[in-house]
């Protein structure tokens, strides 16, 4: 080693663990340190923060009322730019919280100690409230009351035992349930309310399907908002508080007492047939209903409501319609009950085991607008008006068959009938209703009764049908009508401000009455009546009210029927002298020419089941070809002939599974755009075998298994240059 050269050497050991401590006591010490500065710092934010939104809280309060709800906080806020539930406190284990006892917001730690509030915070949890995506449940859950975010991730149903506030989250149930004297809000937003708690004081606001209270304190269940149904208490105090409103309160239990403020009426109260009324404090009130001995089988057979007509009963499915045939007996007695539809109904998923809901209809129906689609298996919904009976408000929908409404009356008593504002369509657009004789969409007969099968002289009746609009196709058989399909028997009828619309063809063609030949001792008045479709009669002209006699003109002049300001619209006799329908001597169909001057014919096949969803089919299926008719000495061969009517699919796996079928031999349908038909014969068979644009389509047999189903019926129909039809004549094949 050179001279003045020193070898470097590194730290010791003991050196390193001289550094190292040094180095842990520095950190010991400045961690916390730097983590307390930390800390306030968040803490700071978190303070500022809440303190510029109690400014906020107190400036709304010196304006407006102050808030009810933990919602009205949060919109009061949004108002001023703070997005409450967006905004996370900083600290660690901190909560916002709104003092809902003194309109503050507080800062809390995990423990519930205070770390800031300008003032006192409420020693009472359930008056703390907090934004959370469930209910805390065990440990987690501090007792505040709880406002549920827009992130919600928990259950339809939720139980509490202290407040909550569903915030924006729709049709959440809610029961509170405690044993505990507590002082709570509670808001809904469309799910029910059910309360249990007879020590507990509830205000509700919100919107509630229903209410149930088992038991609530005599400081009492307080409604702010609005229940869409029943509010049903079996003990407490019920307070219905200004600016509420609720449709019935039913009392379920003695002891109840009930009060209401002048502008927060019920529609009216009933009391169960196991309660004394002298048991229950309601007050006197000239306006609203009190009804005792309510039976609560029937009550619960419907989504609420007393059944009386200031209450009726509520439906909001098509069970619950259906039970309206548990009430037939005592309707047919004069009794009448009243209905009001909450919800579309779609009697399709009900099973019928007879012929109507329901035998006898006395009272309303009410369908507020909502659609009430029947069922095929039914042939009437009521069979008959048992009393007086009225239905309005209904967009009523058949799906291949006519249902009528109300067709007869009961003897037994005069029976005042009316239909208001009860509209008919079908449920599958250009659907064809087949109707027969003295059959109508409303109405039959006046004056008979299916139910006995007989008429009544002793007893006068009256109908009206008034801004009633159908839109239906109808194939009709001897004579009927759109509105009264039959005759008038000891009846005062109007007929006011309704319209026809769709294509009705049959023999004999009434708009209004179809059997005017059979009235007795009747009077019928048709105003306001307009046809928007077209009338089309094979044996005579149509008429407003007609029957079997062909020499009553369009414009009747006999005695009973006074018409005004009607309006027949496009009205044709659909007869000419030479054309005719019928098959050859190989079982073609030929057509003889008709006389008049005709643009094109349509041949038209009918038959078979067509099953058009899992609910809906057509029962009398018909599709149309437009023939290029090229007539011989005044006869056409069209080359059709009967057969069997399938669909590609069908026809593949019943038939001919190695079948194929080419779009370019397809033959386009009349009025049936995107349905493709091709014509094959099979074993000699001839098979109709169609492409639907709906992959559902299908047909089935009479057990409503998919099978290849037959024509029976074939009609030639004559059109002008205008696509309307001069004449038209049919053929049954079997």
């Amino acid at each position: 080693m050179a001279r003045g050269s020193r070898a470097k050497r590194g730290f010791t050991i003991t050196e390193l663990v001289v550094v190292i401590g040094i180095i842990a006591i520095l950190a010991a010490v400045l961690i916390p340190t730097f983590a307390n500065i930390i800390q306030r710092s968040r803490e700071s934010a978190d303070t500022q923060n809440v303190e510029h939104m109690n400014t906020a809280l107190y400036a709304y309060e010196v304006s407006n009322e102050k808030p009810s709800t933990m919602t009205d906080v949060v919109e009061v806020l949004a108002d001023s730019g703070y997005l409450l539930e967006n905004l996370s406190p900083t600290g660690d284990g901190y909560d916002i919280v709104w003092d809902q006892e003194h309109n503050r917001l507080a800062l809390i730690d995990e423990d519930g100690e205070t770390i800031y509030s300008d003032g006192d915070v409420s020693e009472t949890a359930s008056m703390l409230w907090t934004i959370v995506d469930e209910i805390p449940t065990g440990e987690e859950d501090k007792g505040y009351s709880y406002y549920l975010s827009t992130g919600y991730v928990g259950a339809d149903a939720v139980t509490v035992t202290a407040g909550v506030d569903v915030g924006e989250n729709e049709g959440i149930a809610v029961t509170y349930a405690t044993q505990e004297a507590k002082n709570v809000t509670v808001r809904t937003n469309g799910g029910a309310l059910t309360v249990n708690a007879p020590a507990s004081n509830v205000n509700h606001y919100g919107t509630a399907s229903e209410v149930t209270i088992t038991a609530v304190a005599q400081n009492s269940y307080h409604l702010y908002g609005r229940v869409e149904s029943d509010i049903t208490v079996t003990s407490g105090r019920v307070v219905l508080e200004s600016g509420s409103s609720s449709n019935t309160v039913y009392v379920n239990g003695g002891g109840v007492r009930l009060e209401w403020s002048n502008n927060a009426k019920p529609e009216a109260v009933g009391v169960s047939s196991s309660v004394n009324l002298n048991e229950v404090s309601i007050p006197e009130d000239d306006e609203v209903e009190v009804t005792g001995s309510i039976n609560e089988t029937y009550r619960g057979l419907f989504a609420g409501g007393l059944g009386t007509e200031s209450s009726p009963y509520l439906i909001a499915t098509a069970e619950q319609f259906a039970n309206i045939g548990t009430l037939s007996d005592e309707m047919g007695e004069g009794t009448p009950y009243h209905f009001v539809l909450n919800a579309d109904i779609d009697l399709r998923t009900v099973t019928f085991s007879g012929a109507a809901v329901g035998e006898y209809f006395s009272g309303s129906i009410d369908g507020n607008g909502h659609s009430l689609i029947v069922n095929d298996s039914l042939s009437y919904l009521f069979m008959d008006a048992g009393g007086s009976a009225a239905f309005s408000n209904i967009d009523y929908q058949l799906i291949s068959k006519g249902v009528m409404l109300c067709p007869g009356m009961t003897t037994e008593r005069s029976v005042d009938l009316v239909f208001d504002n009860v509209d008919i369509s079908t449920v599958t657009d250009g659907e064809v209703i087949v109707i027969g004789q003295n059959e109508g969409l409303y109405v039959a007969f006046s004056g008979y009764s299916y139910t006995s099968d007989g008429w009544g002289a002793a007893h006068r009746n009256s109908l009206t049908l008034r801004n009633c609009d159908v839109d239906v196709d109808l194939s009709a058989t001897s004579y009927n009508a759109v509105f009264i399909g039959g005759a008038l028997y000891n009846t005062d009828a109007a007929v006011e401000s309704c319209t026809y619309s769709g294509n009705y063809y049959g023999e004999l063609v009434n708009l209004v009455l179809g059997n005017a030949a059979n009235y007795v001792d009747s009077l019928l008045t048709v105003q306001n009546v307009v046809n928007n479709g077209g009338l089309y009669g094979t044996e005579r002209l149509p008429m407003i009210a007609g029957g079997a006699r062909s020499t009553y003109s369009a414009e009747p002049a006999y005695s009973f029927v006074t018409i005004r300001n009607c309006d027949t619209g496009t009205v044709r006799e659909l007869n000419d002298a030479t054309l005719a329908i019928g098959t050859d001597d190989d079982g073609a169909i030929e057509v003889t020419e008709a006389t008049q001057d005709t643009s094109f014919y349509v041949l038209t096949f009918v038959g078979g089941t067509r099953r058009t969803s899992s609910t809906t089919e057509n029962s009398s299926y018909r599709f149309s070809i437009r023939l290029d008719a090229a007539f011989v000495d005044g006869v056409f061969a069209t080359g059709y002939r009967d057969g069997k009517i399938a669909t590609v699919e069908q026809y593949r796996e019943f038939v001919d599974e190695t079948a194929s079928f080419d779009d370019g031999d397809a033959i386009e349908l009349y009025g049936e755009p995107g349905a493709k038909l091709w014509i094959v014969e099979n074993n000699g068979t001839v098979y109709y075998v169609f492409d639907f644009e709906d992959d559902y389509y299908h047909f089935i047999d009479g057990d409503d298994v998919p099978a290849a189903v037959d024509i029976n019926q074939v009609l030639i129909t004559a059109y002008d240059e205008s696509e309307l039809p001069i004449a038209q004549k049919s053929i049954t094949l079997r």
